[in-house]
Order: C-alpha cells, then sequence, then structure tokens
C-alpha cells in the first residue's frame, strides 16, 4: 500500500483538486491558485505512507499516538492558510471529507484491500486532521468576531458623537451655522451608512450569495455617477479628481449599482491614502474581452508583498495609522469577481497606486462559478 501511494502520488493529489474545483459546496477554492490550493494534502499524503511504513516495525498505538500529533499540527495549519483566504469551516471540512473520498476510490481501483488496523491508521490520520482543522477555525471565527465589534465599535463611535454633540449644541438654543451644522452631521450620518453597508454586502460575499441585477449600460455612466459622489470630498481635501472616459458609449452587460459601489470603494481608498494637493485620476479603457476601469493616485503606494492583503476583510496596513474599517477593498474583490471580473494592483511604494477594475463584456460576460448569484435580466 505504501509503495503504491508513492508511486500513484501525484495521480491522487491531481484528482483531488479536480473533485475539489468541481465541487459546488467549495466555491473558494476556485480564487486560489495550485499551490495555495494543495497546501497540506502532499503532507497529509506522506504521513499515511509513514503510518503504512511503520506500521509492521512498532505497535499500533505507538504509531498511532506519534502520528496523531502530526496530523494534529497539519490539520492546525491547514485551517490557519484556509482562513487567511476566507475558507468558511464547512469548506475546510469538505475537502478533507473529498479527500478521504478520492482515498478510498483509489483502493478500490487497485483492489486494495485494507485490514482492520490498517484503515484504522488511515482513517485516524484524516479524522485527526478534520478535528484539529475544525477547532483551529473555530478559535479564529471567534477571533474575528472579537476584532470586528472592536473595529464597528470604534468606527461608530466618532460619528455617533458628532452628532449626539450637535444635537446637545441645538437643544440650547445657542447662535449656531446651520448650515455648517447640517454638513456635519451629514458627513456623520454618510460615514455611519456606508459602514452598514458595507457590513451587509461582507454578509453577502463571505457565504457566496449574492444578488445581481444585470442589465446593459453605458460604462462611462457608472465612471460620472462616482465622480459626482466623491466630488465634494475630494473638494474638502484639495485632491484634483480627473477621468480619461472614451467619447464614444462603452456598453456593459453588468448590476449598475453593484459596479457603483465597486469603483466608488475604490475612489474611496485613493482618496483616503492620496495627501491634500494629490490627484486621482478615474480612466476606462475597452478591449475586445473586458471593460477595465482603473483608478490611479498620488499616495503613498502599496509594496508587492501587501498587493494580496489590501483585499482581505478587515486588513489594515499600518496598525496605528487606521483609515476606516478596512471592508472597501475586499467588498471590490468580492463584486468584481461575481461578475467573473477580476482585480489587479500596480505601483511601487512611495510612487503612488493603480487599482484595475476588469470586467468581461459582450460574448466574454460570465458569472463566476465561486457565487450563488441570482440573475434578473431588465
Amino acid at each position: 500500500m505504501a509503495k503504491l501511494l508513492f508511486k500513484e502520488r501525484q495521480t491522487l493529489i491531481d484528482q483531488w483538486l479536480q473533485r475539489v474545483l468541481d465541487d459546488p459546496d467549495i466555491p473558494t477554492a476556485n480564487k486560489l491558485a495550485r499551490p495555495a490550493l494543495e497546501d497540506s494534502i502532499p503532507t497529509l499524503i506522506d504521513r499515511i505512507i509513514e503510518k503504512f511504513e511503520t506500521h509492521h516495525l512498532a505497535g499500533e498505538s505507538e504509531i498511532s499516538g506519534r502520528h496523531t500529533v502530526d496530523t494534529k499540527e497539519l490539520g492546525t495549519t491547514h485551517a490557519r492558510h484556509r482562513f487567511d483566504v476566507n475558507y468558511t469551516a464547512e469548506e475546510t471540512t469538505r475537502e478533507l471529507s473529498v479527500f478521504r473520498e478520492v482515498l478510498l476510490e483509489f483502493c478500490d481501483a487497485n483492489s486494495i484491500v485494507l485490514a482492520l488496523d490498517e484503515s484504522k491508521l488511515l482513517h485516524l490520520a484524516i479524522d485527526e486532521m478534520m478535528a484539529a482543522n475544525a477547532h483551529e477555525v473555530e478559535q479564529a471565527v471567534f477571533s474575528r468576531s472579537e476584532q470586528v465589534m472592536a473595529i464597528v465599535a470604534h468606527d461608530l463611535r466618532n460619528p455617533v458623537h458628532i452628532v449626539d454633540g450637535y444635537a446637545q449644541l441645538l437643544k440650547t438654543h445657542s447662535p449656531v451655522d446651520a448650515v455648517a451644522v447640517g454638513e456635519a452631521i451629514e458627513r456623520s450620518t454618510r460615514q455611519m451608512a456606508r459602514l452598514i453597508e458595507d457590513l451587509l454586502a461582507m454578509s453577502e460575499l463571505e457565504p457566496g450569495h449574492m444578488s445581481i441585477t444585470q442589465q446593459w449600460a453605458d460604462a462611462r455612466d457608472l465612471v460620472k455617477v462616482v465622480l459626482e459622489q466623491f466630488r465634494h470630498a475630494a473638494n474638502r481635501k484639495r485632491i484634483v479628481m480627473m477621468s480619461d472616459l472614451p467619447e464614444d458609449e462603452v456598453p456593459i452587460e453588468c448590476d449598475p449599482v453593484r459596479i457603483e459601489q465597486a469603483i466608488g470603494n475604490v475612489v474611496s481608498n485613493a482618496l483616503k491614502f492620496t495627501p491634500p494637493g494629490g490627484r486621482v485620476w478615474v480612466a476606462l479603457e475597452r478591449t475586445d474581452t473586458h471593460v477595465i476601469f482603473r483608478v490611479l493616485d498620488t499616495g503613498p503606494g502599496i509594496p508587492p508583498e501587501q498587493r494580496d492583503e489590501v483585499f482581505r476583510p478587515f486588513w489594515q496596513g499600518d496598525k496605528m495609522d487606521r483609515h476606516g474599517v478596512g471592508l472597501g477593498l475586499a467588498i471590490v474583490r468580492g463584486i468584481v469577481e461575481a461578475h467573473g471580473g477580476s482585480v489587479a494592483v500596480d505601483g511601487t511604494a512611495g510612487g503612488g497606486a493603480t487599482i484595475s477594475i476588469l470586467l468581461p463584456s459582450g460574448a466574454h460576460a460570465r458569472s463566476s462559478k465561486s457565487f450563488a448569484i441570482t440573475r434578473r435580466s431588465v
């Protein structure tokens, strides 16, 4: 058994990978590159091979105890990696169940009949890894829940205090600038509303469910709506906002509200990190297969090692200098991938950043298998 597993090791991995990618209960797998998707599975196969090789050289209890520790550690590491790429607890468990299925089918296809103790060793390795995996994910989810609560409380406290302060001022009947008070309250309520909208969007994205109302739109109009939405914020910070749009119509089939939200989140992010007196450009490009929205800024840029990290929920590049909750770009990626598109980051540290949203157009338009999307064409 050990020799056959070693010989067919790559075949087993390939079969498992394909099953996982085709499994509708593991949608996040389709977002990972192969090395990240394989993760601990090759090592798990090696552990099982070791079990069979040492089975006849030591007592069963000794072997089980030693390898239980190995597979528990492997399960913990696997869970951490999966949680970092936004797998759900159900997806990590399902992946390992699929591995068990593939391994047992492999035995059956090769007419391998496992003895009772051999079967116990095989299942023990997978069971212990699954148990450690589930425990680690549970701990990580609890930790993230505490983190989310702390972030939300922090980001809601300031605007609530501002609104409350002006409310108390108005109750005193003291002379006030009604326009200034109204603008301050409006900014605070918009800040709270945006946080609530982001949290609601994440609640749809994380389980992979998003309602898409698909219709034809002119991509130029989507950009214009976003520019107008953030014009006042840019003026307050003395940031020049510019656009580069084609003269001709750029038709795209999408959910306009969702795509405006995605572009808006990128623009909002650019404005946050661009210093006063800087510039933010929004450019639109059409190719044979894609419509591309690019947002360029003159901010500090994004180091290469952080370009994947910026799309993780609640991620903050500088923990001591927080700029919001850290959901904006995670939502961008979720919305874009739900439309079958992708997001790219460019620019070096200190030299500004460019974030590009690529959406398939025309006959190339498609939805992502990673989301259960309700489409309502209008």
